[in-house]
């Protein structure tokens, strides 16, 4: 359990200091538009923080840390979740420092962010699977 709050606080952490930079940066650039960055910050601490403070209360009731889907599910999910917070970062300091990036870069920056969405889903039905397997009994 103590590693669940480990990973929920490097979440927090990165969540945070998202949003600080998101903040700052936008202040400095006079910046007044849309950037995917401003999402990054809520992102990390829902998905992130958030779901890895409610897992050890899940270990504790159900014990479903002893399922094997579980550890699918710490795997997928959090290779997912880096994979989409660094894309999305990505995408949002390419807007908004308007930097002038090939097409090409720029729907690989879309495609591995999608990866990432698709690895989440994977390890959210590996999670679903590990509740629904240790509430049998």
């Amino acid at each position: 359990m103590k590693k669940m709050y480990k990973i929920a606080a490097a979440y927090l952490i990165f969540g945070l200091a998202a949003g600080l930079f998101y903040h700052e940066a936008a202040y400095w650039m006079h910046f007044r538009g849309y950037t995917v960055l401003s999402k990054v910050h809520p992102h990390a601490l829902a998905l992130g923080t958030g779901v890895f403070l409610v897992m050890p209360l899940l270990m504790k009731v159900f014990e479903i840390q002893k399922e094997k889907s579980f550890r699918w599910f710490m795997w997928f999910y959090n290779i997912g979740l880096v994979m989409t917070l660094g894309f999305m970062s990505i995408r949002g300091v390419v807007q908004l420092f308007d930097i002038s990036i090939a097409s090409a870069w720029d729907h690989m920056i879309g495609g591995f962010a999608g990866i990432g969405h698709i690895l989440l889903t994977i390890g959210l039905f590996a999670l679903m699977r590990a509740l629904m397997r240790s509430t049998k009994e």
